[in-house]
């Protein structure tokens, strides 16, 4: 894939952590290379790489991955509140690691969708499968070149029992059955809820949706390492709708930043 690179980023360390961020779970279209990492989104590609006490990323659009990476949001306000609470207190470090990134709604959805009951690397292989063979130069998929796909084209893609949600909700997407511009209007219980109209979409996919493609830190992904949080936590066994409201309640409105910080927590220590 040509790439014309026009455009050099320095990016301090102090802001952001690049593996913790890129590896954390909520993003699919990466891979590590010698220093750091290509990142891709929608038709957009950079590199990025460690240079002593920053980063330098390399791209010819900076104003998209700015905003994609969250530069502008000041998570040292986000982490401050969040190192109040007495639970937190050994998972957040003293500068902003992980950021929630700034992700493309549509590419969440099927990405997601993918995601449920998988592994990263198999997500991953499957998602550059269907780049390579329905996007322009490889970039992500438009919702018409999905739309316009068999189950049998996402069964050989390695989807299995998932192709057909992939393919309706391609379909319902395409049609204007389900607007996606809309989310943004409803409040985050509502918008759950009107995601989960799609196919393959149930609650934790809703949530995943929620926090990486429209940045509702309101929302908790349940799944088996919240589980294991969950229970290091309150010390209690509970169903996941029980866990989701409790962990709702003690993170309030920065619930999906704090769950990535107790996943990595968890998963790294």
């Amino acid at each position: 894939m040509p790439f014309l690179y026009n455009l050099f980023m320095k990016i301090s360390k102090n802001d952001i952590d690049i593996k913790q961020t890129l590896e954390c779970g909520q993003i699919f279209r990466y891979i590590p290379i010698k220093g750091g990492y290509e990142v891709y989104s929608l038709d957009k590609y950079c590199t990025i790489k460690e240079c002593n006490d920053c980063y330098v990323l390399e791209s010819d659009d900076e104003n998209y991955f700015y905003n994609f990476f969250a530069l502008n949001d000041d998570y040292n306000a986000y982490l401050n509140t969040l190192r109040a609470n007495e639970k937190l207190k050994n998972c957040i470090p003293s500068s902003p690691t992980i950021r929630i990134l700034k992700q493309d709604p549509f590419e969440m959805i099927i990405s997601f969708i993918i995601s449920a009951n998988n592994n990263i690397p198999r997500i991953k292989g499957i998602i550059s499968r269907l780049c390579l063979k329905l996007g322009v130069n490889a970039a992500f998929p438009t919702v018409n070149a999905f739309a316009s796909q068999s189950v049998d084209f996402y069964k050989s893609v390695g989807l299995g029992y998932r192709a057909p949600y992939i393919l309706d909700t391609a379909k319902k997407i395409a049609s204007g059955e389900f607007d996606i511009n809309y989310v943004y209007k409803l409040s985050t219980e509502d918008a759950k809820k009107y995601l989960m109209t799609l196919p393959g979409v149930g609650p934790k996919v809703a949530d995943c949706i929620l926090l990486f493609g429209y940045n509702r830190f309101d929302v908790f992904p349940v799944d088996t390492w919240v589980k294991k949080i969950y229970l290091d936590l309150f010390n209690e066994e509970v169903s996941p709708i029980k866990m989701r409201e409790n962990l709702l309640r003690e993170f309030g409105d920065l619930s999906g930043i704090a769950q990535q910080y107790l996943f990595n927590a968890k998963r790294n220590y």
